[in-house]
């Protein structure tokens, strides 16, 4: 043994560490959904580079080095994505502005020029109708023109509404109403002067046949149509009335009845006969018929 040498030992062999373990890159999403505290805070106090946008903020507040204060991103361009220079800006939408007072005003104008232009030609219906039929025709338009240009509101529509339900009234209108409103009186002073008919159109008429002498045995038949407004008529004290009244929106009053007893009601027919009061020297017969298309019919008796 002592004749051997000691060899020296060869040197260990080095196992190569592995690198550290990091962790894998973000990706521009993941970077942009991060938040700005999670930075390291540096000895002056601020937060360093800034390598994350904020979570719920846009995109382009941090510059290119990751600070803030980078040039904020055009209108256009998405959250997540650069702008894209080359697509055009959206446009700005704005409100369409009301016409409906314009629409309002002008469906007025049409009102009254169709109503003045048939006023002193045509019946009170015609008249009116052709007012309503000209303001409705410009709600029409008015209402075609707001889905291109501009717009209207519920009001429009209402008034619509109304002018279509005031059109059909005035077509319901007896044609006989006149827009001339007059007071007419007629007093036939005796048998032979007694017209067959009398004809109001709009007014307050009145059939006075007090003076008239009607002979036991003899019967005068006439007729009175008032298209609006009150008809009277006076009878004889002592004639027996054979009556009918028809009325078609109104009111009837024949004698014995109050004055402020009025009843307005539609499609009023009324067929009486009055015979004259106990005590009074017995005469002829007054065959009426009367007829009002708007207003009241009243049959009243002379005093002796």
């Amino acid at each position: 043994m002592g004749g051997l040498e000691a060899r020296p030992k060869a040197p260990h062999a080095r196992v190569p560490v592995p690198p550290e373990a990091k962790a894998p890159p973000l990706t521009y999403v993941e970077s942009q959904m991060m938040s700005w505290w999670r930075d390291p805070i540096v000895k002056d106090g601020s937060t360093g580079k800034v390598a994350f946008g904020y979570m719920w903020g846009p995109v382009g507040i941090v510059d290119a080095e990751g600070r803030v204060g980078g040039e904020v991103p055009k209108p256009g361009s998405r959250w997540g994505t650069p702008s894209d220079p080359a697509r055009p800006e959206p446009s700005v939408r704005r409100t369409p502005y009301s016409i409906a007072g314009l629409v309002h005003l002008l469906a007025l104008a049409a009102a009254v020029t169709g109503t003045a232009l048939t006023w002193e030609s045509q019946p009170l219906g015609v008249s009116l109708a052709t007012g309503l039929a000209a303001a409705l025709a410009v709600f029409g338009l008015g209402l075609v023109v707001s889905s291109f240009l501009g717009r209207t509101g519920f009001g429009t529509i209402f008034q619509v509404v109304v002018t279509a339900a005031l059109l059909a009234g005035a077509v319901a209108l007896p044609e006989k109403i006149t827009t001339e409103w007059t007071r007419q009186t007629w007093t036939p002073a005796a048998v032979s002067a007694v017209e067959p008919r009398y004809d109001l159109g709009a007014g307050v008429g009145t059939l006075d046949l007090s003076r008239l002498s009607v002979p036991e045995g003899t019967t005068v038949t006439t007729a009175v149509d008032v298209g609006a407004g009150k008809l009277e008529v006076v009878v004889p004290e002592n004639v027996v009335v054979k009556l009918h009244a028809l009325v078609g929106l109104g009111d009837v009053q024949l004698p014995g009845e109050a004055a402020d007893d009025i009843d307005v009601s539609p499609d009023r027919d009324e067929t009486r006969t009055l015979n004259p009061p106990a005590g009074t020297e017995p005469a002829g017969t007054l065959d009426l018929s009367l007829e009002v298309g708007l207003g009241q019919v009243e049959v009243t008796r002379a005093a002796s």
